[in-house]
C-alpha cells in the first residue's frame, strides 16, 4: 500500500530544500509547527502530496474537528500530512513536510518521505524541533543541531548537541534513513523555557525562521513573527513578577546562561510553569 499520494505534479525546483516540521513529541511551544506555518504562508506553499492519514494516524489521540451551525454539521476536519513545495528567493526553493507526527509505521513513512526526496531532487533535509531547556525567556533564543553524517557543515550557525541518550521523533529515524539515500540531513532544536514549554512561545518559532532564512541564503519578512514574540515575553514579565519565587527562578536562570557555568541548584519550576502557563492563557485572544 502507497503511504504518499501526489495531488500535483511536482514542479521543477530549484536545488530545493525540504523543511520537516511535525506536530507532536519534539515541539515545544509549537516552536517547530509555528516556524513552518509561517514559512507555508510566506513562501505561498502549494501542496503536492499527502500521507495516508488512516494508516498513520490514530484520530482517538488527534481527532478530527466539526464545524456546526444551527443544529446541522456542516464541514468535518480531518488532521493531514501535506508535502508542499515553494519558490524562494536565493539560490535554494523549498519543500515543506507538515502536519502531526504520524502514530504508526514510521519506518514506511520514512521510506516514503526518502522516494519524494529523490522524485523533487531535494538536496538537503533540515527538521525542526524544540525542547524544555533551562533557560530564561529574557534571553535570546538558542537553536542546537545534531544530524547524520553527511551534513556536517550545513548549518554553521548552530552548535552541536553535545550528548543525548534517549526517546526520539520520526525525525531522527528519516535522518538515518536519508543518510542511507545519500542525502544530508540536520535536525534543528530550539531551546524553550522549562517553564513555560507548553505555551505556544513565539520568540522560538522566529529563531528556527531566522535560521533557515540564513541556510538557505534568503530574506523573510518576520515582522509578525516579532511583534507576537515582544507581546509574550510582556505577558510573561507580568505573570512572573506576581510571584517571588519566580523572579529569583528567573534571576538563577539568567545568572546561569550569562555566565556559561552549570548551576547545581537550578529549581525546576514545575509548579510555576502550572500557574504561568494558566496566567498565559487566559491572556491569548
Amino acid at each position: 500500500m502507497h503511504l504518499l499520494h501526489w495531488t500535483a505534479e511536482p514542479p521543477a525546483l530549484r536545488r530545493p530544500v525540504l523543511l520537516v516540521a511535525l506536530e507532536g513529541f519534539v515541539d515545544a511551544g509549537a516552536a517547530a509547527s509555528t516556524a513552518a506555518l509561517f514559512l507555508r504562508h510566506r513562501w505561498r506553499a502549494e501542496q503536492l502530496a499527502t500521507f495516508d492519514r488512516e494508516e498513520l494516524l490514530d484520530y482517538r489521540a488527534r481527532r478530527p474537528t466539526v464545524v456546526v451551525d444551527s443544529g446541522r454539521l456542516r464541514r468535518l476536519e480531518w488532521p493531514e500530512i501535506e508535502l508542499l513545495a515553494a519558490s524562494v528567493e536565493g539560490p535554494h526553493d523549498a519543500a515543506l513536510l507538515v502536519g502531526p507526527e504520524p502514530d504508526a509505521r514510521w519506518e514506511g513513512f520514512a521510506r516514503a518521505t526518502v522516494s519524494a526526496c529523490q522524485r523533487l531532487g531535494i538536496e538537503t533535509v533540515i527538521t525542526l524541533g524544540a525542547y524544555p531547556a533551562a533557560v530564561p525567556h529574557t534571553r535570546s533564543t538558542g537553536v542546537v543541531q545534531a544530524s547524520n553524517a553527511l551534513a556536517d557543515g550545513v548549518v554553521p550557525d548552530a552548535p552541536a548537541v553535545e550528548g543525548y541518550s534517549g526517546p526520539i521523533g520520526v525525525g531522527a529515524a528519516l535522518q538515518l534513513l536519508l543518510e542511507d539515500a545519500g542525502v544530508p540531513a540536520v535536525g534543528l532544536w530550539a531551546e524553550v523555557p522549562h517553564y513555560i514549554a507548553g505555551s505556544p512561545h513565539p520568540d522560538a518559532a522566529l529563531a528556527l525562521v531566522r535560521l533557515v532564512a540564513s541556510t538557505l541564503q534568503t530574506t523573510v519578512d518576520t515582522t509578525e513573527l516579532e511583534a507576537a514574540g515582544n507581546l509574550h515575553r510582556q505577558q510573561v514579565d507580568e505573570a512572573v513578577a506576581q510571584h517571588d519565587d519566580a523572579r529569583d527562578m528567573v534571576a538563577a536562570l539568567e545568572e546561569h546562561v550569562d555566565s556559561g557555568r552549570g548551576a547545581a541548584d537550578l529549581p525546576s519550576g514545575e509548579d510555576l510553569a502550572a500557574e504561568i502557563e494558566r496566567f498565559l492563557r487566559t491572556q491569548q485572544d
